[in-house]
């Protein structure tokens, strides 16, 4: 009873909190290039390519990178806390390779006015945190490269509420790989390795060494992404590239398979849901206490590489009947010297911040945080800083090099008389 009086109290405080944030008036913001929310009423904010048939919740677990040849549309959804009206626009702009805004005027490459109203809205039903859930398909664009869509409010260009990344395709180059073993058995049993192969044909490079940026990503994470690599041999004759690499340019540590709670119902417990309190304002779902796996053997298990997928158990209409709950995480463990501990995940698009910071509770020997996130099923792991800024998911993971992962293979290049770097080859790995 005590632990439930200190979870509502806690909720009161925060939706009173959440209330005064949401009077206070905006200061003008400076647009960050990268996956970044400005405002704490904007939540569960997700950009995936549509889906050529019937929507479905899966949807969401691909990654914002489409074909320039498919014009296939991007769909961006968010969920706006704040209980007044408001009127978003979204902007779009091209960005180089290392995301930073390219030189590029609009008309080169939008087909249309750059400057797209969100006229989708719908309230939510039937829950106890209302929100107005909104959609829209973004701009096609003309060419290849990276971009980063700008959603701002009351026509007012600086009062911006969210920016997403995603990257278009021409794909002019064939590019092929695989994940394997490391060649060093030091990292033998921890890491993997992606070797992989460019084969760019007809496709003109004067200095295929030097005027190809090439990146892996991992896990479609920004944070576990690799600086550009050089080729370890070039093939001029038959147009071939080859990166295989001995000093663990192209190796990431494998990690493990990302645990996961399923609280898309606060009627039922589902997987790893412990207990639910269902207050006024507020339900509060607890997930089952957790321990290290730092020791443990690897063990298999199908998992969303650390992203989630909202819905409603009970009415599969997850994008206005999924409420708002508050997720109690415990990781029992003793109390880490000169180290934070996090929660970590794509739901907090992997930003260590004062949102999944926990704190130790002497009383319970664990870590604990709440974290009010929207119904559907999480995947996530449990992440340290140290004094010097150094991070770590092995200290309550582990790291196998069995572990189910998924890469990235990112090509740019500025062609011959281009001002800008576009994407001519993208491959997925598994």
């Amino acid at each position: 009873m005590k632990k439930l009086i200190t979870i509502l109290l806690l909720i009161s405080v925060s939706v009173f909190a959440q209330k005064k944030k949401n009077r206070d008036t905006y200061e003008p913001k400076k647009i960050i290039y990268d996956n970044h929310i400005y405002e704490p009423y904007i939540r569960t904010v997700q950009l995936y390519p549509a889906p050529n048939s019937g929507k479905s919740p899966q949807a969401s677990l691909n990654p914002p990178v489409v074909k320039l040849q498919d014009n296939q549309p991007l769909l961006l959804e968010f969920d706006c806390l704040n209980p007044d009206y408001q009127f978003f626009r979204v902007k779009v702009f091209h960005c180089n390779a290392d995301w930073k805004p390219s030189v590029l005027s609009e008309i080169e490459y939008l087909t249309e006015f750059n400057d797209v109203p969100i006229n989708d809205y719908k309230n939510s039903f039937a829950t106890k945190i209302q929100y107005n859930h909104f959609t829209v398909e973004l701009p096609h664009v003309k060419l290849s490269g990276n971009y980063i869509v700008m959603v701002y409010k009351n026509r007012n260009e600086d009062d911006i509420v969210l920016t997403r990344k995603f990257m278009v395709s021409d794909n002019r180059i064939n590019v092929g790989g695989k994940a394997s073993f490391p060649n060093n058995t030091q990292r033998r049993m921890t890491h993997q390795q992606v070797n992989f192969g460019i084969n760019y044909g007809s496709y003109d490079i004067i200095d295929p060494k030097q005027d190809l940026k090439v990146m892996i990503r991992q896990n479609f994470r920004d944070d576990k992404m690799t600086k550009p690599l050089t080729p370890f041999m070039v093939d001029t004759y038959n147009k071939k590239l080859d990166f295989q690499f001995f000093d663990g340019e192209n190796q990431f540590e494998g990690g493990n398979e990302f645990r996961m709670f399923d609280g898309r119902s606060t009627q039922q417990k589902l997987v790893n849901i412990s207990k639910i309190y269902q207050g006024a304002t507020e339900s509060v779902i607890e997930i089952y206490p957790e321990k290290s796996q730092n020791h443990m053997a690897y063990v298999a298990i199908n998992d969303l590489n650390g992203q989630f997928v909202i819905d409603n158990y009970e009415t599969n209409r997850g994008e206005t009947e999924s409420d708002y709950v508050r997720v109690s995480f415990m990781l029992k463990s003793d109390s880490l010297d000169n180290k934070k501990v996090y929660v970590n995940g794509a739901f907090n698009d992997w930003k260590l911040n004062e949102r999944n910071l926990m704190h130790y509770v002497p009383e319970s020997q664990a870590y604990e945080v709440y974290i009010q996130l929207k119904q559907g099923i999480y995947n996530y792991n449990y992440l340290t800083v140290d004094e010097k800024g150094i991070k770590s998911e092995s200290d309550f993971e582990n790291t196998h090099s069995q572990t189910e992962n998924v890469y990235e293979i990112f090509v740019y290049h500025r062609p011959i008389g281009a001002r800008a770097d576009a994407l001519v080859g993208y491959s997925l790995v598994k």
